[in-house]
């Protein structure tokens, strides 16, 4: 954590050090134009005067003194205690889940198991070099069919990774044969070549969304067949009378 904490304030995790100098800044602010020494004044006043007052009694009498009997504390305690035997149930078979996770694991890919860091630990920081440079990637536009094609993986042997899916016998994650969803021609539409007919389709409507649009339009052209062709005729009656 000595290295996280080193990272963050020479900037090197950039996102976490903005965000925290944005707030200090925020808190400065803040902390400068408010009294705090007569907000603190009168909230230690009204408490003492509220929370400490003879008035006090009264709450003891008409609160305190209507608490439930010994059967109903005694349901409120068991309620509590399932509910808390229940919480530690999930959290041993999450445990015996995450462990048996892990011994497949070790027993599929090997013994040595490290966990990817998500905040930056390096020791050594890879600094570039002034010489290094980089080119902006433009990829070139395909048609639909070169395009599918690439997406399902023509030509490209794809290799599973170590994501274990199944409770009973975890088995290794099959990656999809295509990368389109399911309702779409292609997943990155926006490498199409201009005017191409899927370039214009960029939707991926469930089946109750598509039932709902198709439902609607249905309903609609009934609606203008119903009232709009009758009061049409009529206002070209009136223009053009016979």
């Amino acid at each position: 954590w000595l290295r996280v904490l080193t990272n963050i304030i020479v900037w090197e995790e950039c996102y976490i050090s903005f965000w925290i100098a944005i707030m200090s800044f925020i808190l400065s602010a803040v902390v400068f134009f408010v009294p705090w020494g007569f907000l603190l004044q009168w909230t230690l006043r009204i408490i003492a005067w509220v929370a400490f007052g003879p008035w006090m009694k009264l709450v003891d009498m008409f609160y305190y003194s209507r608490q439930d009997t010994d059967e109903q504390k005694r349901e409120r305690v068991n309620k509590r205690q399932k509910r808390l035997d229940e919480q530690k149930l999930e959290a041993q078979i999450a445990r015996e889940r995450a462990s048996k996770l892990r011994d497949f694991k070790q027993y599929m890919f090997g013994e040595h198991i490290c966990r990817v860091n998500v905040l930056k630990k390096d020791r050594y920081y890879d600094l570039p070099l002034p010489s290094s440079s980089a080119t902006l990637y433009n990829p070139k536009s395909k048609s639909l069919g070169e395009l599918a094609m690439q997406e399902a993986g023509y030509h490209r042997n794809r290799v599973n990774g170590q994501q274990l899916v199944g409770r009973m016998i975890p088995k290794i994650y099959e990656t999809p044969i295509t990368e389109a969803p399911t309702g779409k021609p292609t997943k990155k539409t926006d490498l199409l070549e201009k005017g191409s007919p899927a370039a214009f389709y960029d939707g991926n409507d469930s089946y109750i969304a598509a039932a709902i649009k198709v439902g609607s339009i249905i309903v609609g052209a009934g609606a203008i067949t119903w009232f709009g062709v009758p009061l049409f005729v009529y206002l070209v009656r009136l223009v053009l009378p016979e």
